[in-house]
This record gives structure tokens, sequence and C-alpha cells, in this order.
């Protein structure tokens, strides 16, 4: 932390770009203490059902935020729909909600304690792998906990969509589920204590276009609601009550980055060659559906890699052949006849769907252990279901297939005899596939 007379910088990550001069409007945290008492045998009973009651509240939260996201930016909306699927199912028979129900009769303590107790040792497992990424999923489950909490409780947080038009909202922690709250009409930017740039927060932000900063630790001790503040989210920085000489340089840059932002956009759609007359094919990686509107706004020529992780996180079971062709099929069609190349699972630090990781154990935390191609011919129906989906989508645009992490031509050859035997059956039940059949990278 730098201080300089009444101005204030403060350090952070910075997770969406840009920046935005305004109104500090300081966000309670909502935190709240969870009572712990023992419970006598006649009780649970009892508390299993005021459990399953404070679930069901949850559920309608849940589906209340779903319509209500309809509402928000098309990337922001299909963002946070794909983030409250995942609330929704673990608010079914997750590892949580078992969790809390076992303690309740084991353990013979309040649910509220119990939902606590579950989520802090599911933390702890979290921790141990000490990887950013699954850090970034442990929000996402703690957010759900906080939420069945709070049900059993009959507490809530002040919504956000009340603020004044202009504010910046500083708080201790922004979750994916506050950040769809955001009308970005009134709201210019926030900045929390807490999170960081692997989170669907930050994602969130960049899907509504609002400048934010996260891990900005002394940010709520330094911050007055109705002061003024820069967010800067390409620098990772808020400043707190600038100086006329630090608000003027800012403003500049504001202009500056609009009028950058307006040449780059001109020359998206100008075809990259080079002076010698050499095609230079511009393609984008692509991790999440929500991405796409800025691979088509970059004039990329194609999806030179698809992550298709994203279709097996935060979920207990395996997406179908049909779910995952109807995802891949839309980001096909998005795509308008330019080439999308999409990479067979590879496990690595996501939270993957339980029926996949519960034998693997660490050798998927490995390059040489059980993961990638390796992975998906040691599971063929796994693997048989992917590659279907995205023959089925190749029916809608030309589609590649990249096999991940391959140590051996034996792995080639068991994969093409599964895309061989793959494609004659979906020919044999006048399914449309990809014709001609995809190329591989």
């Amino acid at each position: 932390m730098v201080l300089a007379s009444s101005e204030t910088i403060i350090k952070g990550l910075g997770v969406s770009p840009g920046i935005a001069i305004g109104i500090i409007h300081v966000r309670e945290s909502g935190a709240i203490a969870v009572p712990e008492y023992a419970l006598r045998k006649n009780e649970i009973k009892g508390e299993t059902e005021r459990l399953e009651k404070a679930l069901q509240t949850a559920q309608k939260q849940i589906s209340k935020m779903k319509v209500k996201a309809k509402a928000i930016p098309d990337a922001a909306a299909e963002e946070i729909a794909f983030l409250l699927e995942a609330y929704e199912q673990m608010l079914g028979n997750s590892r949580l909600v078992r969790g809390a129900f076992r303690r309740i009769q084991d353990d013979r303590i309040n649910a509220e304690s119990a939902v606590q107790a579950e989520i802090n040792d599911i933390q702890a497992g979290f921790a141990a792998l000490d990887d950013s990424y699954i850090a970034a999923r442990m929000d996402d489950i703690r957010e759900v906990a906080d939420r069945i909490i709070r049900a059993l409780m009959k507490t809530h947080v002040k919504p956000l969509n009340t603020v004044p038009k202009g504010s910046i909202i500083i708080s201790e922690e922004m979750t994916p589920a506050d950040a769809a709250q955001l009308d970005p009409k009134k709201v210019l930017a926030f900045g929390a204590v807490q999170g960081g740039a692997q989170g669907h927060t930050a994602i969130m932000a960049c899907a509504l276009g609002l400048p934010a900063v996260l891990g900005a630790q002394g940010l709520l001790q330094q911050a007055r609601s109705g002061d003024t503040v820069i967010i800067d989210g390409s620098q990772g920085r808020i400043i707190l009550n600038p100086k006329p000489a630090t608000l003027a340089a800012f403003e500049t840059r504001q202009v500056e980055r609009k009028k950058s932002l307006k040449r780059l956009s001109r020359l998206r759609r100008q075809p990259s060659i080079t002076r010698d007359n050499i095609d230079i094919q511009l393609g984008c990686n692509v991790e999440l559906p929500i991405e796409m509107p800025g691979v088509l706004s970059s004039g990329a020529s194609s999806i030179g890699l698809l992550r298709s992780e994203f279709m097996f996180m935060n979920r207990d079971t395996l997406p179908s052949e049909d779910e995952q062709f109807i995802m891949l099929r839309d980001i096909v069609k998005a795509m308008e006849g330019r080439t999308t190349t999409v990479r067979t699972l590879d496990i690595g630090g996501e939270k993957l769907a339980e029926s996949i990781t519960r034998d693997i154990g660490e050798s998927a935390q490995s390059a040489l252990g059980l993961r990638g191609i390796r992975l998906s011919l040691k599971k063929p129906e796994l693997l048989e279901a992917q590659i279907a989906a995205i023959l089925r989508a190749g029916a809608f645009g030309p589609v590649r297939i990249l096999l991940p992490m391959v140590s051996s031509t034996l792995e080639v050859k068991r994969t093409r005899a599964i895309i061989k035997t793959v494609a004659e059956r979906l020919t044999r039940e006048n399914i449309a596939i990809a014709d001609p059949m995809p190329r591989w990278v």
C-alpha cells in the first residue's frame, strides 16, 4: 500500500481490464456467525427436515436468479446460467449436502454447523492440491454453502441492484452470484479484498465489461462510501481519493483507451497478410462458452483450441452424448463456417465429475500419469460419447479433433478405431455427422 497525502493506492489483481472513475459504495460483508450446538437423539429428524427446507429455499433463490439473469448482457447471461446450473447440482445429491446430512445424524450437531464443518473439510482437501484453478472452484462451493446457511438462519444480504447510478462497489468478496446482480448502467466497476483471476467472478466482470480488481488487501480499512475512487483493472490498482492531477491523468487514459479500442475494432476484419503475401491465420483458445462473443468480435479465423473440460466441471455425473452435442453444436454454429478444433478431455486441476476422478487419484496431476488421451482410452464409454458429440456437431460446421498428452502411436491408432466405430454407428442410426470426417491436429 502506498500513501500520498489523502490519496491511497491499493494494489490487487486486475481481473477485468479498463478504467472506471466513480463514487464508492461500500457493501457490507454480510458475514454471519454460525451457531453450533448438540442435538438430542429425538431432535435429529427435525433438524434434517430443517436442512431439507433450507435446500428448497436455496433452490428457489437460484431459480429466481436464472430468470433475472436473462436481462443481463448475452455473454454474461450465458456464463451465469452455466454457473447456476452447477449451483443447482450442488444443492442436490452433492458431497456437500450428503456430508451435512451425515454430520447431523452421526455427530448430532445442528444443520448450520454441519454445513460449515463439511465445507471446511472440503476446503482443506482442495487446499492440499495447491492449485489456483482448484481454489477458484472452491469459491463456487463455498457460495452454495453460505446460501444454505443463510436459508437456515433466515438472514439475507442487501441486493446490489439498488445502488445509485455511477457507483463503484467495494466489498470483502464479490461472488459470481453477486456479480450477476450488477447493472452495468448503474455500476461502473468493482473491487474486493478476496478473489482471484481464475474464478467465475473474474469471468463475469469481463463478460459485463466492468473493470475489476480483486485480492486488494486492506481495501475495506481505507474505503468510505461517498468518496471518489479509480478502478484500474488493467494494472490492478484501486486509487482512493485521487488527487486532481491523478484524476486528470486517468481521465485522459480513459479517453485514449476508448480511441484505441475503436481503432482496433476497425482493423479486426482486415486480412492478416504479410507484405510478402503470407497469410497468417489467427485462432482463439476457448475455455468457456462465455468467451465466444470475444472470439467473434476479434475477427478470429478459427478456434484453435476448444477445451472440452467445461462440459464435465462442477457435476457429480458425466454429461450424456446429447448434452455434449448440444453444447458443441452451439459453439460450432456460432463460428459461421470457421473451423473449431475440439480437444478431447484432458483432466488437470479442474473439479470434474466424480465418476471420472474417483479411481484416478494423484495420477491425473502428472503429465506422464493417467490423463489426457490415456485416461479417455481407459474409459472408452467416455471417449465414445465425446467423439460422437464432436462428429454430430461437425454436421453444423467444420471441426477438427485434438488429442491431448499423446505418448505413443498406439494411442492414436486406438482412437482412430474408436472414431471409425462411432461414425459407423451414427450413420446406421441416420444421424448427421461431419462430412468430410474431421482432420487431426
